[in-house]
């Protein structure tokens, strides 16, 4: 079967009425988890998983993917409107989005977001499409030492550019390191640290601790602030016509774009870059480029366009390495590849060999999500803004019952609940010691296959494994990323006088 029949089988197996209807059903719920400040398209993720159970894979990857793909598009409103991001990587988006809302070009402001948004997220998309064919023979070029070290290299990296101290974030992937180690041993099936406990012979489950670790402590706050999520901000100067100007703004810098999603579709390509770099790297770009970059910072829509296009584009950028080694482009696809777990899919090297159709399904996904989320937001921008002002105590209670819901029916074990509990005590904790909880998520999901292609490593080539040629160049740029953030000060302090 040739591409181009995968591409045009995969759009026809998106199309199904039982996909679409999911992706209608994901999409709202994906773009309120943006637009309302506090929560995030990893606590939409985490509650969204336990409801995969049982669907076949392009279902339940759909319903995740539709959900995480819009959530940056929904970011942008409170950014814009507000000043405060809905999710971390629309916090370039305030620097500019803001000061346009408070000059009453806050119309403007959303629409050329939310276009740069969906056209970025195709963008992405388009990338990754070209991609996936030349992937599979260097994909195959990868053994078992190769994808144990990029195993390793997806648990530093996130750990070393995520929020907070490297030094934390490396001492949280170590922590989900060994919360992974509870249960049977995956190559001998010895069971360790199960305390003659039945429960923790099977390890510790993905759902509880994904929704402990994000859902509960972002509840917590959304709970404590007790009056309305957002307190200032006006939605009176956000017309349909004002709207679609900022929609044709992108088009008149379509140059700009281009730039702003290439660089997010490359940086969402490295694994754990991609997050909250991609849209600094982009408005950073756009600035040095401009001729009124004196004028950023002020209200310029530049800095609108640039990193809202990078947002998004980024998102078809992560999927390469997710789907062709198993090592998550970003953080939501950490919570993701739980998802491709959870369906009993494993990606990888020999992903693309067995489901390259799955691949290209996803992508589809992707596009059509973003398409329909910014045609939706467009459309309704005025009332979907009032959005920002729900009251936090009143969202609080109706997410935290879905939340447990979620838990208990994706097993059926009470004890569960009580696990998301205790790792929602965990993740509040890491929260208010500034401890970046997306390395331990990442360490928790990556630690099987760091074990088992350790092993088979040793079985196969011995203790001089990791001699071989690409496992050297993955070595050289794993110890590069680690002592990536001491040359930056470094080379800091000897510019300085």
């Amino acid at each position: 079967m040739d591409y181009f029949t995968l591409l045009y089988d995969g759009f026809v197996r998106v199309m199904r009425p039982d996909i679409f209807v999911i992706m209608l059903a994901a999409i709202p719920f994906g773009l309120v988890f943006g637009i309302v400040p506090g929560l995030s398209g990893l606590t939409a993720l985490a509650i969204l998983l336990p409801f995969i159970y049982g669907m076949e894979p392009l279902a339940g990857l759909a319903l995740l993917l539709s959900a995480h793909a819009v959530v940056y598009t929904g970011g942008s409103v409170s950014a814009i409107l507000l000043g405060i991001p809905g999710s971390p990587p629309n916090a370039a988006t305030v620097v500019d989005g803001y000061p346009m809302a408070r000059q009453g070009k806050g119309g403007q402001a959303m629409g050329a977001a939310l276009m740069a948004s969906g056209l970025g997220g195709v963008f992405g998309v388009l990338v990754l499409v070209a991609i996936l064919p030349v992937l599979e023979p260097i994909v195959l070029s990868f053994g078992s030492p190769e994808t144990f070290f990029l195993a390793l290299m997806g648990v530093t990296f996130i750990a070393v550019v995520g929020e907070g101290p490297m030094q934390k974030g490396l001492i949280a992937g170590a922590l989900g390191i060994f919360l992974a180690l509870f249960g049977y041993q995956s190559v001998t099936s010895v069971p360790r640290f199960h305390f003659d406990t039945d429960y923790l012979l099977d390890g510790f489950r993905i759902i509880p601790l994904a929704l402990g670790l994000f859902a509960i402590p972002e509840l917590i706050a959304l709970s404590a602030k007790g009056k309305s999520v957002a307190q200032q901000g006006s939605v009176s100067n956000v017309t349909f016509r004002h709207v679609m100007e900022g929609c044709a703004a992108v088009f008149t810098h379509w140059w700009l774009f281009l730039k702003s999603s290439t660089i997010g579709a490359v940086v969402g390509i490295v694994p754990g870059v991609g997050g909250e770099t991609s849209p600094f790297v982009a408005y950073a770009a756009a600035k040095q480029s401009s001729r009124t970059a004196s004028t950023y910072g002020q209200g310029n829509i530049e800095g609108v366009i640039a990193p809202e296009s990078s947002n998004n584009a980024k998102e078809g950028g992560a999927l390469v390495p997710t789907l062709a080694f198993g090592i998550p482009g970003s953080t939501g696809m950490a919570l993701l590849l739980g998802g491709f777990l959870i369906l009993g899919l494993e990606p990888g090297p020999e992903f693309l060999k067995e489901h390259m159709d799955l691949g290209v399904g996803l992508a589809m996904v992707v596009a059509i999500a973003n398409i329909m989320a910014a045609a939706v937001m467009i459309l309704l921008a005025k009332y979907i803004a009032r959005l920002t002002f729900v009251r936090g105590h009143i969202l609080a209670p109706l997410l935290l019952a879905v939340v447990v819901l979620g838990t208990y029916a994706s097993k059926n074990n009470e004890m569960d609940v009580v696990y998301v509990f205790i790792f929602g005590a965990l993740g509040y904790l890491m929260k208010e010691l500034n401890y970046s909880r997306a390395p331990l998520i990442l360490g928790f999901v990556l630690t099987n296959s760091i074990e088992s292609y350790l092993h088979i490593s040793l079985r196969s080539f011995g203790p001089t494994f990791f001699l071989r040629p690409i496992s050297l160049l993955i070595i050289a740029l794993l110890v590069l990323g680690i002592a990536w953030p001491s040359l930056m000060r470094l080379g800091n302090r000897r510019k300085s006088p």
